[in-house]
């Protein structure tokens, strides 16, 4: 008899752990160089997440502008780009959490068109604590990119390949109210070492109140085929300040 009151004592526990959870973000950032030359950028993201203790849901959607101006040569743009995917993560509190993700981008500055994926890979959560999480991931992916070439450029054909990807995410609360996180991915193409992309994204957050924060993001993306697609340089940084709101 006690053996079965403990069990429906533990009952509303049990339930409350399986419940699903969501949460809503939306970010608006943006930087403003001045002096021989002025720049500008604006970036936004929105993301959706819905979870319980069997399944993860998330969708991540990104937009980035910029412009450049110069005295002699006047304003251009020389950012565009965004990105619309989504993951899927099966038991997502588990050491080991299996995924599936789908991915489309398109970037002005990296000169592509279009690029799709979709791929599934394993996600190895080392450290997991109320303040702490050190997450490392692998995954493959088949991949398609249509190049944006220069005008009078020669055309080229859009390449289809296999691109593996690790990552290393590191998130860290200092305080109820200061907080960094840290994401480093590499891409290398199966079968084409020397195509590879790397993204490194650093984001320090204080929170203002209950649902919002100020952030300092610094955004690096090197990625060592933009050049043959036209582009200036293969490197494309950014430092950014921003408002999120969490719901």
């Amino acid at each position: 008899m006690t053996r079965v009151l403990q069990l429906l004592a533990l009952l509303p526990m049990m339930a409350a752990a399986q419940a699903p959870g969501r949460k809503i973000e939306g970010e608006i950032a943006g930087s403003y160089f001045f002096g021989n030359t002025r720049q500008t950028v604006a970036s936004t993201r929105a993301q959706f997440e819905r979870s319980d203790s069997g399944f993860t849901f998330r969708t991540l959607a990104r937009f980035n502008y910029g412009e450049l101006t110069q005295d002699l040569v006047g304003t251009t743009v020389n950012k565009r780009s965004w990105e619309a995917g989504a993951n899927y993560d099966v038991r997502p509190y588990a050491d080991f959490t299996p995924f599936v993700k789908a991915l489309v981008e398109s970037s002005l500055e990296n000169r592509i068109a279009r690029r799709v994926s979709a791929g599934v890979g394993s996600r190895y959560n080392i450290v997991r604590r109320p303040g702490t999480d050190v997450i490392f991931s692998v995954s493959a992916a088949g991949e398609r990119t249509e190049p944006l070439m220069p005008a009078g450029a020669p055309a080229v054909e859009a390449t289809t390949l296999a691109r593996g990807s690790s990552e290393l995410r590191l998130r860290r609360e200092f305080s109820p109210t200061v907080g960094f996180t840290m994401e480093t991915r590499y891409q290398p193409a199966l079968t084409e070492p020397d195509d590879y992309t790397i993204t490194s994204i650093n984001t320090l957050k204080v929170r203002l109140a209950r649902f919002a924060a100020l952030t300092l993001t610094v955004r690096d993306n090197y990625d060592n085929q933009a050049v043959t697609r036209g582009a200036r340089v293969n490197n494309d940084g950014e430092v950014l300040v921003g408002l999120l709101t969490t719901f």
